[in-house]
């Protein structure tokens, strides 16, 4: 059984002069667990659309989106949150900017607990946490005390990683979350997203504008355009494929 199964899904959104735009035009897709897929396309592709569609961020017309065999689609964005993690393109997304690096990653570790946050923040939870952020060797140890909104994009991107995948959802949604950083920390971010995926056999799907970490990160590859998936590269094919190869199937598909 797949972990995730997209069946006919569709969503059509409407213009000011009513015309109507197939975003999402029946989608199908099964993602076993463990596996990551990275959705690539140009600008107004729907990939966007897809990711909020699973992220019960907007509602589909029609079709099924199942998760370990659970009905998603008709979910709002709080209920879809209890089995799905995600990490935005803005490092502001995701966190709350005033508050402590170590109350941001207790707010994660608590998330769908109601009471006892402010019960969590102890000397032993704070000494945890510092021995679990120290393995990924960011110094983020020594940050622990400090507002998040001090933080460098990379750090902070580093740290909404981590709130997204403490509980391990079932889903974890990465929304071109290396766009807004240098390639160094990109680079950085995406390696260390790659050792939490493996290490905890997380189900991905990841956007990105970036076609060679298409190619580094991810078992399958899943080429959209006007809301249709036009291709599917699985993982033997992606070895023999370079970014220039991907740049130019998706230019022959645009152009026709």
């Amino acid at each position: 059984m797949a972990q995730l199964e997209l069946k006919h899904v569709n969503k059509t959104f409407h213009r000011k002069t009513g015309e109507a735009v197939h975003v999402l035009n029946d989608i199908n897709l099964e993602v076993e667990k463990g596996e990551v897929i990275a959705i690539i396309g140009t600008n107004g592709a729907g990939k966007s659309t897809l990711l909020n569609a699973l992220a019960g961020s907007i509602k589909v017309d029609s079709g099924e989106i199942l998760l370990a065999d659970k009905p998603m689609q008709h979910l709002d964005q709080v209920d879809a949150a209890k089995y799905i993690g995600r990490v935005f393109q803005d490092p502001a997304m995701g966190t709350a900017p005033r508050m402590t690096v170590f109350e941001n990653l207790m707010l994660a570790k608590k998330r769908g607990e109601f009471r006892g946050f402010g019960k969590s923040l102890t000397p032993d939870n704070f000494k945890d946490m510092q021995e679990y952020v120290s393995q990924f060797h960011l110094n983020l140890e020594n940050r622990l005390e400090i507002p998040i909104e001090n933080l460098s994009g990379g750090q902070r991107q580093i740290i909404s990683l981590l709130m997204a995948t403490m509980q391990e959802p079932e889903l974890l949604l990465l929304d071109e979350h290396t766009a807004a950083l240098d390639p160094r920390t990109a680079k950085q971010v995406m390696t260390t997203t790659q050792e939490m995926v493996r290490d905890k056999e997380l189900t991905t799907i990841m956007i990105t504008h970036h076609l060679q970490d298409a190619l580094t990160y991810s078992d399958r590859i899943v080429l959209m355009h006007q809301g249709q998936i036009q291709q599917i590269y699985n993982q033997e094919e992606i070895q023999s494929l370079q970014s220039g190869d991907l740049y130019q199937y998706m230019e022959e598909i645009v152009l026709g």
